[in-house]
């Protein structure tokens, strides 16, 4: 995760120096002023950590390069979006959900602030939620049946499902989770499982 690592260390060299430099001054309390520093150098490694700066800098070759920047573990699915894509790792034995932006010929960091759920659900056993990027039209829908096994899954908006599968040996079933990219999600949409309709207000 460089995108941590780098903020450790860079304000990590701002406070030995900073502490250094105290050191050397004719201040009186030199110890209150780098337990101050200190606390200084922890507030703007974490504010820094909610400001990804790269986007400035760096365009991403792809969503994965900037998935692994500052996620850890390994990417499991990804769905194509119109201005972005939803990236679906795994981090030990859970699904971590994150939504990229792309930028001309490449792909930007994606911050877990910026993924919103906006709609969630629960209908005989199949869980829904509905994520979207910041306050644009790229939205993104998951769907889990709790009660196992593959599910004929649709919708109005003719969206391509994908899923990913998992097996849980306790139990002896597999569960299937599907991820759509909804192209102009609205108050029309729609939702069908195993021939059941399911409508979800935007």
């Amino acid at each position: 995760m460089f995108f941590v690592i780098i903020r450790i260390v860079f304000w990590g060299i701002a406070f030995i120096i900073s502490f250094l430099l105290i050191r050397k001054s004719r201040l009186i309390h030199k110890r209150r002023w780098s337990i101050i520093a200190f606390v200084f150098a922890i507030i703007l490694t974490t504010i820094s950590a909610l400001i990804p700066i790269e986007n400035a800098l760096i365009t991403f070759a792809s969503p994965e390069s900037a998935y692994h920047y500052n996620n850890s573990g390994n990417v499991k699915l990804i769905v194509d979006g119109e201005k972005t894509d939803f990236v679906v790792g795994a981090k030990g034995d859970a699904d971590v959900y994150l939504i990229i932006p792309k930028s001309g010929d490449g792909w930007k960091l994606g911050m877990g602030l910026n993924t919103k759920r906006v709609f969630q659900t629960i209908s005989n056993g199949i869980i829904i939620y509905v994520y979207q990027y910041k306050n644009t039209n790229d939205y993104y829908i998951t769907v889990l049946d709790t009660n196992g096994g593959a599910i004929d899954i649709t919708d109005n908006h003719n969206s391509e499902f994908k899923y990913l599968e998992k097996i849980n040996s306790t139990l002896d079933k597999t569960f299937y989770n599907y991820y759509a990219y909804i192209n102009n999600f609205d108050n029309q949409y729609a939702l069908t499982v195993n021939g059941n309709t399911i409508k979800i207000p935007n």
